[in-house]
């Protein structure tokens, strides 16, 4: 009984934290121009180290520094939602292939015992 309450939460705190992130990103419109997700990331950027420095003394706890990156995030966010689309455009044909090829394997096994 408890086991399944705790999978439960499990789920439901994922579920929740997957659809607020599906929320937040359609809310901003991540997935629209570079600029304004570059002008988004600067935003949030400015917003996370004030409030988890808020946080960490709320609890009582000191956090380390965070790593400044020199990367720039504008020339490589649309190569990265391309990628994510394209993979996900390809899913259901690799699936099927992957499920063809699983199957001769095992059929080409089981002639082979014959």
């Amino acid at each position: 009984m408890a086991s399944g309450i705790i999978r439960s939460v499990r789920f439901f705190t994922k579920f929740g934290i997957i659809g607020g992130t599906v929320y937040i990103i359609y809310d901003q419109d991540l997935f629209g121009n570079g600029e304004h997700s570059l002008e988004v990331l600067k935003t949030v950027s400015a917003a996370v180290p004030t409030a988890m420095d808020h946080w960490a003394k709320y609890f009582g706890v000191e956090l380390p520094e965070v790593p400044k990156l020199n990367v720039p995030v504008n020339e490589y966010w649309n190569s990265g939602v391309e990628a994510t689309a394209c993979f996900l455009s390809a899913a259901p044909t690799k699936c099927n292939e992957y499920t063809q090829k699983g199957w001769q394997y095992i059929k080409n096994l089981t002639n082979k015992t014959e």
